[in-house]
């Protein structure tokens, strides 16, 4: 990648040692972060890659810089170390958001699950939503939305030909005969 060291950040203990790192980041203008693991940026690489590009050493994977554009800014990270009433505020204000699509509460959830206020759901909204016997509605919106001149019908016939395939391919291992059997051609025989 061509990166450059700089300097080795060894956070204070602090609310968010997450935007302490960034502040210092930010600070020497760098291209990148360089972080053991996801549990070290709070598994929200997103966060980091607001302002800089993210490395993670375990496993080894690469986070591009977020090109800044038509960002909301209702909905971009604080700009400030959050307390617990203004993240609680922010989950009030951002009701109807989803946090993997509102970067704003996004942070705040998490805030909130760090500091014990709150404890995130074993299920996914949809098994919850199917445990009530409720709808589960998708949100259709930029990021959830298909590509253009591709239709779900489309899709689900692709996996149909892909589960076809699959099912060849299990039925063709559970015919051909092991490669050292008497059914293979071999010549051994017990004696």
């Amino acid at each position: 990648m061509g990166y450059l060291y700089v300097y080795t950040v060894c956070p204070p203990v602090d609310d968010d040692p997450i935007a302490y790192a960034l502040g210092v980041a930010a600070g020497f203008d760098a291209d990148a972060l360089f972080v053991y693991d996801l549990k070290t940026v709070g598994h929200t690489p997103s966060r980091v890659c607001e302002m800089v590009g993210l490395e993670t050493v375990s496993p080894p994977a690469t986070w591009a810089v977020a090109v800044s554009g038509d960002a909301d800014s209702a909905h971009a990270y604080p700009e400030q170390s959050l307390t617990a009433e203004a993240a609680h505020r922010i989950m009030q204000q951002h009701l109807s958001c989803r946090a993997f699509g509102c970067q704003r509460k996004a942070a705040a959830y998490s805030f909130l699950v760090r500091a014990g206020k709150i404890v995130p759901p074993v299920a996914s909204p949809r098994e919850r939503a199917a445990a009530r016997g409720l709808p589960f509605r998708l949100h259709r919106d930029a990021c959830g939305s298909l590509p253009a001149g591709v239709t779900l019908s489309t899709l689900l016939n692709v996996l149909a030909g892909l589960a076809e395939l699959e099912g060849d391919a299990d039925a063709s291992a559970a015919t051909d005969p092991p490669a050292d059997s008497t059914e293979a051609g071999s010549d051994s025989r017990l004696s």
